[in-house]
């Protein structure tokens, strides 16, 4: 229901669009009547590839005339067109970036582990070939050797004259030098093998370690190019390294490609939205609007404003200073003195301002802390503070006080706390006053949900009138 509301709404705005110009939306248009119509709205010819494609797609069933309503149904579908493939071609970069992190976290971890032999040659180097299919052999039983070295595989009697193998054979390799020799052949009366053709196959063509399919034609045994051909796909990997720096290598080609694309649409539909720039405020406003929605996560505990806005900022700033302060006066007076409870506090509080989870029995109950933390450093500081006074003091008393530098300066700043302490109470209780007394569940709104799709966004900070060669075929 929103999108249609949403179309009915873009409809109607462009075509307040053309009656600026004096173009009711029903009026007949040619070619050119409909070219200087978005060059009289653009102030500046309007691309011409674009608007031919444009016109292309329209219904001209009124002697090759068009209508502006005729214009706005097509103007809707390139519109969407264009966002549909931005939006696949972001999901694509996405994806090629996520690949690109796998394949390059796999080479970081063998970069430096992998064993190579004296050719560059992993130990378990092996070529893997896949034998598809034969073309123009002959109507008989057809059976193949492969053979590597002091390697030979087999596979069993196929009937002709088209073959279809779909089999899959691995060969050890050692220096790269080696070649691998198919003998193919026809098994005639009574079981008597005749050789048909030869295919020798070198691993030079191989080195950038991935698959590539080969039509090979077979030799006789005269060294004659014979009809009959074999496709097979190969694939060397010698070097786990090389490897993932080539596979690296073709990420990074195809995320290129697709941010170029993604270039190219953004271009295409800023061009698009060039002459209509009431139309552009309207896709701005809908987009702020989707966006807020898509930003607020259902069923969501959040704190209701606070009436006194301005009294508010002022508590909020001065509360987030003098928490901070007493936690950094208390880290330098865990020097002398076990603090804590004044850390845990602060912690905690800091935690729950910064998520918004602070409600009005909530400061209390930090209020409460507060005050309990403050009395125990006033105990402290009493008993301690007598190795100031004079020869009263008791030698354990002087120790702490005087004699330990550390203790001296805890109480110190114990003493700056006190200051920071009483007016955080205060700031506490000036900001419960203006708190909520609990938490309030706040839901999004059913209406609005159903919008899933974010419109544009790139477009709100395109500049109009760079040249846009390109335009893709609906």
């Amino acid at each position: 229901m929103q999108t249609s509301v949403n179309a009915i709404e873009k409809a109607n705005v462009l075509r307040k669009e053309f009656l600026e110009i004096e173009i009711n939306h029903d009026e007949l248009l040619s070619i050119e009547q409909f070219y200087r119509c978005l060059d009289k709205k653009l102030r500046r010819q309007f691309d011409r590839e674009l608007g031919d494609q444009l016109y292309q797609r329209m219904n001209k069933s009124f002697n090759n005339k068009i209508t502006v309503d005729e214009f706005i149904k097509v103007f809707l579908q390139a519109e969407e067109i264009l966002k549909n493939k931005i939006e696949g071609c972001k999901k694509q970069i996405l994806d090629y970036n996520k690949q690109r992190k796998y394949v390059s976290s796999q080479f970081d971890s063998i970069k430096d582990s992998e064993r190579v032999n004296q050719y560059g040659i992993k130990e378990d180097s092996h070529l893997t070939v896949e034998l598809l299919e034969g073309i123009n052999f002959p109507a008989q039983n057809v059976s193949v050797i492969l053979k590597l070295e002091n390697q030979k595989q087999e596979i069993q009697q196929q009937n002709g004259p088209s073959l279809q193998w779909n089999k899959t054979l691995n060969f050890k390799i050692s220096t790269g030098l080696e070649e691998l020799q198919l003998f193919f052949y026809t098994i005639n009366h009574p079981n008597i093998p005749q050789l048909l053709g030869t295919v020798t196959l070198s691993l030079s063509h191989l080195t950038n370690q991935t698959k590539i399919e080969d039509c090979c034609q077979l030799f006789d045994k005269n060294g004659q190019q014979t009809q009959t051909k074999i496709k097979l796909r190969s694939q060397w990997i010698f070097n786990d390294s090389k490897s993932l720096s080539h596979q690296i290598e073709v990420w990074n080609e195809q995320i290129k490609t697709a941010q170029d694309d993604l270039i190219d649409f953004e271009k295409d539909l800023a061009t698009l939205y060039e002459p209509f720039p009431n139309y552009v405020q309207l896709i701005r406003s809908i987009e702020k609007e989707d966006l807020a929605i898509n930003h607020q996560p259902p069923n969501t505990l959040v704190m209701t404003p606070i009436n006194n806005v301005s009294s508010q900022y002022d508590y909020k700033l001065y509360t987030r200073l003098s928490i901070l302060i007493v936690m950094g006066l208390s880290v330098f007076i865990c020097f002398g003195k076990t603090q804590f409870l004044d850390l845990i506090i602060c912690f905690f509080f800091i935690i729950e301002f910064e998520f918004n989870r602070l409600y009005k029995q909530r400061l209390i109950y930090y209020s409460v802390a507060v005050g309990i933390s403050l009395l125990c450093d006033l105990v402290w500081a009493i008993k301690y503070s007598r190795g100031f006074w004079g020869s009263e003091a008791t030698e354990t008393d002087k120790y702490y006080a005087i004699e330990n530098g550390p203790n001296r300066l805890a109480l110190i700043l114990l003493y700056v706390s006190f200051v920071f302490k009483l007016i955080l109470c205060a700031l506490l209780g000036a900001l419960s006053q203006e708190m909520p007394e609990k938490l309030e569940e706040q839901l999004p709104n059913k209406n609005k949900q159903g919008k899933q799709q974010l419109l544009y966004q790139k477009n709100k900070t395109a500049q109009f009138g760079e040249d846009n060669s390109t335009f893709y075929n609906y």
